[in-house]
Formats: structure tokens, sequence, C-alpha cells
């Protein structure tokens, strides 16, 4: 055994160890808050036969796990809702949201899908991302701006989940779109990625909570 170059009491050197391991799970248990950046909310791949989901932060070239992460729409991401129909499904018009948007803007989180998976390994190249559940204060939409973001809608809380919040997404997909939640507060929202192999094989389908820390 080699001698320490610094002696410690037995007491002391336990105390040490107790401090480090406290301050490493502290560590280990704070999330990573994003607010800002290129980020792919839900980043997927397969690997061996299985999803794996994560979030990819493009502007630091980092990927996370969905658990480790908070996704934050900052105070300035307040957008009222026009007067137009195609945006009743987010509220009245005049009333505030808080909104990602579908383009870059350096104050607000840019939030995105994205996939790498080779093609010809799925069936059809594509798989489905799915809208499980929203647990929050109000409830959350995301859709694409065109001649009616109603009818651009990749998923939306607010009219109930069912069926029609599921879209099919290119295996090697990169898409962007606006992210909205109609009361400030802390959002889990899951999601599932399910799909098949070219050989007609069920890929076990993934489903992934993620939190969102609006305008706090």
């Amino acid at each position: 055994m080699h001698a320490p170059r610094r002696s410690l009491t037995i007491a002391g050197g336990i105390a040490a160890a107790l401090s480090c391991a406290s301050l490493a799970t502290a560590s280990a248990a704070a999330p990573t808050v994003i607010s800002t950046g290129h980020v792919d909310v839900v980043g997927v791949e397969l690997e061996d036969g299985a999803f794996h989901v994560h979030v990819h932060d493009e502007e630091n070239g980092v990927e996370y796990e969905p658990a480790d992460v908070v996704l934050a729409a900052l105070p300035g991401s307040a957008y009222t809702v026009p007067s137009d129909t195609c945006y009743s499904f987010l509220g009245e018009a005049g009333d505030t949201v808080y909104r990602l948007p579908q383009t870059q803007n350096p104050d607000l989180l840019w939030a995105g899908f994205s996939a790498h998976i080779d093609a010809g390994v799925l069936q059809n190249d594509t798989f489905t991302l799915s809208l499980e559940s929203v647990t929050g204060p109000g409830d959350v939409s995301v859709y694409q701006d065109g001649l009616c973001a109603a009818d651009s809608r990749f998923f939306d809380s607010g009219d109930g989940i069912d069926g029609a919040d599921a879209t099919e997404l290119d295996a090697h997909s990169h898409v962007h779109a606006n992210w909205a939640f109609t009361e400030p507060g802390s959002y889990t929202v899951s999601f599932t990625v399910s799909g098949t192999l070219a050989d007609g094989t069920a890929v076990p389908s993934v489903t992934e909570d993620y939190t969102f820390s609006v305008a706090e």
C-alpha cells in the first residue's frame, strides 16, 4: 500500500469522502437547463435494433438523456394570439401564450425533431412520433406556419390527445416547428417513438418524458 501524500485522520477521511460523494450525487442529479440555441428536442437513432431517443444540443454538439435536461421557454417567448381563426386553437385572440418559434431567434430556444437512421433499415424509411401525455398548467401545441396553422399541427393537447397526435417522420429528417404553451409553469411532455424494420419486425417503442420550464 502506498502511503498517502497528505495524512488524514480516519474520521476526517470518511467525512471528506462522504462530502465528495454528496457533491457528486448533487451534481449528477442537477439537470442541464437549455434556454437558447438550436436543440432537437426529440433526436432519434436506431442502434442494434432498438430506438435511442435523446435531446441533441446542436449548438454545443452534445446529446443528453431527456431526463437530464430542462428545456426553457424564457419570458421573451410571450406571444399574442392573432385574431385569425387559424390560430384559435391557441386561445382567444389577444391572449398571451408562450411560443418557441419555428424560425431561429438567438434569444430563444429553437426546438425541432431529428432522426439519423440509415436508408433501408426501417419499413418505408419512416417512423412514428406520438404525443402520449401533457402534465402542466396548460396545453401544448406543436405546429408549423403555413396557409393555416390549425391545419399544420403535429400535436395539440388542447383538443384532447388521440390518434391525431401522431406524425410520420422520415428516417433521416430534420424538422422545426412552433412549440406553444398556453400558461406559464412547468410541463412534462411525453413522446413515444415507434416503427418497424424493413423485414417487418416491430422495433420496441420508446417513451420519454421531457421537462419544459415556461416563463419561470
